[in-house]
């Protein structure tokens, strides 16, 4: 009794805590006086790619439709030895939108991780002090740099900013569980900027300054994990200056990726996340994670120990009612965020079976996993 009492109040109040927090999340200066700005910021924007042929033509599609003044923005490809087409297509493209700063560069090894690799790389020929770091396999909304922009304008002494990623709908349960599970990592991410302990972004979308990369030493103290880019970035700069890091909670803002085609690329994507939130520092991550992984296993083992007896028929209730209440709250505030209005859709099987996705995921952690042909080291 008092273990179901500690787990599941533990869940209530952390999860639904967090995304309460989230709902009523709103960035703004920190000082009386901010720095005041007269002219729009500058960007240089990186992206790594690695075999990304069959989405990089969605990607630069949408950055051609972009609403910005492309004078004041370039785009830093770095090749992580594709052996695809995805070189041919970026310098097509290039030659062909002559108006739009494109630099392609091949990643030189550093260390154990190729992503920070190519972030540090691009760093040394970026023109521009203020960094967005997006991924190949992205489609960019219009009004994304206008976003970045307004929020820099509201916070110009910024030196880290999150933003919100969303998985690409489609009507069946694969894609809808993936969308559903992002929609909640998104507004606990809010959360914890919301009571200034951050503790999670997506590095499919955020962005940096290079003084405040260079002030941290960047990755240094972390290359040796294979993942990682965006959250061992934030833990260091939020220890340097927590006030400096904001999410930008806009619907302009909102990039979308793929989401994995088969169960077992989504379960490997999902280990690769969870390893490397085991050499994170914040206990805040740590705390979240082992309520989410704690309430899944409770939820999963429940009717068994009400056969056996070992709890009572109020108890198995409750533990039911408080794991899908909060979670049927979370994605309801989510996708309200999102603009999303078919996610009931699949939501019974989501809320059965995803429990189980956390316990698998949980036990494929204790192995190395493998991404684009490569063993990842955490």
């Amino acid at each position: 009794m008092f273990w179901v009492i500690v787990i599941s109040f533990g869940y209530l109040f952390v999860v639904l805590g967090l995304v309460l927090e989230g709902l009523t999340y709103k960035a703004r200066p920190h000082r009386a006086s901010p720095p005041s700005v007269t002219a729009d910021f500058s960007f240089s924007v990186i992206i790594n790619y690695r075999n990304e042929a069959q989405n990089l033509k969605a990607l630069l599609h949408s950055i051609s439709q972009l609403e910005y003044d492309f004078t004041r923005v370039e785009f830093i490809f770095i090749n992580d030895s594709s052996s695809d087409e995805s070189l041919t297509i970026l310098e097509n493209f290039s030659a062909q939108n002559s108006h739009i700063s494109t630099m392609l560069l091949n990643r030189v090894p550093i260390s154990k991780s190729a992503k920070k690799d190519g972030i540090s790389q691009a760093l040394k020929v970026a023109q521009h002090q203020h960094i967005i770091c997006t991924d190949a396999d992205v489609i960019l909304p219009k009004k994304w740099l206008h976003a970045y922009n307004k929020q820099y304008q509201l916070l110009p002494d910024s030196h880290f900013i999150a933003a919100p990623v969303e998985i690409k709908l489609a009507d069946n349960l694969l894609t809808q569980l993936q969308h559903s599970e992002m929609t909640a990592l998104q507004m606990t991410t809010i959360g914890g900027f919301s009571i200034r302990q951050p503790f999670m972004c997506n590095g499919a979308n955020m962005s940096f300054t290079q003084q405040a990369f260079h002030d941290v030493n960047g990755y240094e103290g972390n290359n040796h994990i294979s993942s990682g880019d965006d959250i061992f970035l934030l833990e260091k700069l939020v220890a340097e200056d927590v006030l400096k890091c904001s999410y930008l909670k806009s619907q302009e803002a909102i990039v979308t990726t793929y989401p994995k085609m088969n169960w077992n690329s989504m379960i490997d994507q999902r280990v690769r996340w969870a390893q490397k939130g085991t050499a994170t520092k914040s206990g805040l991550n740590k705390l979240v994670s082992f309520q989410v992984l704690l309430m899944s296993l409770l939820f999963i083992v429940s009717p068994i120990l009400k056969i056996f007896n070992w709890i009572s028929t109020p108890q198995l209730i409750a533990i039911l009612a408080v794991k899908i209440l909060v979670d049927v709250i979370v994605l309801f505030v989510g996708n309200r965020f999102f603009n999303n209005r078919k996610w009931p859709l699949h939501l019974i099987p989501q809320l059965i079976i995803y429990p189980m996705v956390v316990i698998l995921i949980a036990l494929k952690s204790l192995r190395k996993p493998r991404w684009k042909e490569r063993e990842v080291n955490v």
